[in-house]
């Protein structure tokens, strides 16, 4: 299973993007072709492409060196899941995204990876299990979606042109 490498040291930033299709396969694998065809900003490190279980959702996960970008790594919490849900979560002020993440935190499984918007907007986790049902009580905290994922393909910069598909 290809998956980003959260412990790289020269990931400053962290681009996630999501879109629903009615040809998943198709759409994720056209990104895949372009990505191998076109040469790639060169602080883009690596590109990750996931399928969502309902068979309509597509998500890019790309770490950059950049870090004006829309997230960054804010907790890791090493492990290996067979499972990827991807829960993500609003609020409206920087200082409550940080007491989200606190709270976030007490309730991390192995295989969790915290991401905060740059923006103080939002948190973001790529996780095993959703574990944070009594975030949905706080009137402050806002959640967007909460999604099963499966990796399809993973690309690095420098091997662009041999990258593997699932």
């Amino acid at each position: 299973m290809e998956l980003p490498d959260f412990a790289r040291p020269d990931v400053a930033g962290i681009v996630i993007r999501t879109w629903r299709t009615d040809d998943q396969l198709r759409a994720a694998d056209a990104a895949v072709k372009t990505w191998r065809s076109r040469p790639w900003p060169s602080d883009c490190l690596t590109r990750s492409v996931l399928l969502g279980e309902d068979g309509r959702l597509v998500m890019h996960y790309e770490q950059w060196n950049s870090h004006q970008l829309g997230y960054r790594l804010v907790d890791a919490t090493p492990g290996c899941s067979s499972e990827i849900v991807i829960v993500s979560f609003g609020v409206s002020k920087v200082a409550r995204q940080r007491r989200l993440v606190d709270l976030m935190r007490a309730h991390v499984t192995p295989g969790t990876y915290l991401h905060a918007s740059t923006d103080g907007a939002g948190v973001v986790a790529w996780t095993g299990r959703d574990t944070w049902s009594e975030l949905d009580e706080l009137p402050w905290v806002e959640r967007l979606s909460s999604q099963r994922f499966r990796p399809h393909a993973a690309l690095a910069h420098s091997s662009a042109a041999t990258a593997r598909s699932a």
